[in-house]
């Protein structure tokens, strides 16, 4: 008997947290596959070899703080400040602005990609619509971008 009634308490204490966070912003991490299949226009340069990942993971919803790494495989050119490394508004399939640039370690291959970045607006915005939003990597063999994904 005592563990029917161990379930119910341990739900409504579950329930007590959840509804005392709910008041917080949330913090949320996406985990982004980046594939040069998904980059507009695609580079011709770029083959189903060339992938990566982005994490981002937000540690402030509150002031929108977000830290992130890009992780690649070892893409055609070089990978330098300009073009670098972004998030893009648009959703699948189409090209869009540049919203938030990120700060490349000077790798090739690896983590390409690394910091933290405070934009408490694009926060909120992703949140709200992580399918209009991508992250890509450009290179100069590929300026418009190599490898794209999108964050929802």
């Amino acid at each position: 008997m005592r563990k029917l009634y161990a379930i119910p308490a341990g739900l409504l204490a579950a329930l007590t947290v959840v509804a005392g966070a709910s008041s917080q912003p949330t913090a949320r991490t996406h985990v982004v596959k980046l594939t040069a299949d998904q980059e507009v226009p695609r580079c011709a340069a770029a083959s189903k070899r060339h992938h990566g990942v982005a994490l981002f993971k937000v540690t402030n919803a509150a002031t929108g703080t977000v830290s992130y790494k890009v992780i690649t495989t070892d893409l055609p050119g070089n990978i330098v400040g300009s073009p670098g490394a972004h998030i893009h508004l648009a959703p699948r399939g189409t090209p869009g602005g540049i919203v938030q640039p990120l700060t490349l370690t000077g790798n090739e291959k690896g983590v390409v990609a690394r910091g933290t970045f405070t934009n408490p607006a694009l926060v909120a915005a992703i949140n709200a619509n992580p399918q209009l939003y991508y992250v890509n990597v450009h290179s100069t063999t590929c300026p418009p971008g190599v490898v794209r994904g999108q964050l929802g």
